[in-house]
């Protein structure tokens, strides 16, 4: 994208498990929205993860990276990934999906997902770490964050 170009409109970024797209009729799924992640332990791994992002008002080839970081932005990124949007014109709207295999976080907090073009930040997305304790003598897992029941 050119720096004289006025950027691009990001009208969603969502985080998902997978992202379908039928091969007849162009439409996309996306399963399994979230924004929060329970673990036992961390670090916590978390086997996959999709970021779908969809644009508007963009002007010809413009590249985008996805970076999932921690909420302070303390640590180098958990990973990154890079796509290319070719907008024909600028009422076209674009779509970009990104899978992100065998994430690893350090520890339970807030973490960002970033939508970059270039060096300026359009869009970020919170994701909650959330640490789950057993329940004494009941064998489940809750969230630390919510009082236990009754």
């Amino acid at each position: 994208m050119a720096d004289n170009l006025p950027k691009p409109d990001v009208l969603a970024l969502t985080v998902c498990d997978q992202i379908i797209t039928d091969r007849l009729t162009g439409k996309v799924s996306l399963i399994g929205m979230f924004s929060k992640i329970h673990a036992r332990r961390f670090p916590a791994s978390h086997p996959a993860m999709a970021v779908f992002v969809t644009m508007t008002d963009g002007h010809g080839k413009t590249e985008l990276t996805i970076r999932i970081a921690d909420g302070n932005d303390a640590r180098p990124p958990l990973v990154e990934g890079k796509g290319m949007l070719d907008f024909k014109n600028p009422r076209a709207i674009a779509h970009l999906a990104l899978q992100f295999n065998g994430l690893r976080f350090p520890e339970p907090g807030e973490y960002r997902v970033h939508l970059w073009s270039g060096s300026e930040l359009l869009r970020e997305a919170r994701l909650e770490l959330i640490e789950v304790k057993d329940k004494p003598g009941s064998g489940k897992a809750t969230p630390n964050d919510e009082p236990p029941e009754a």
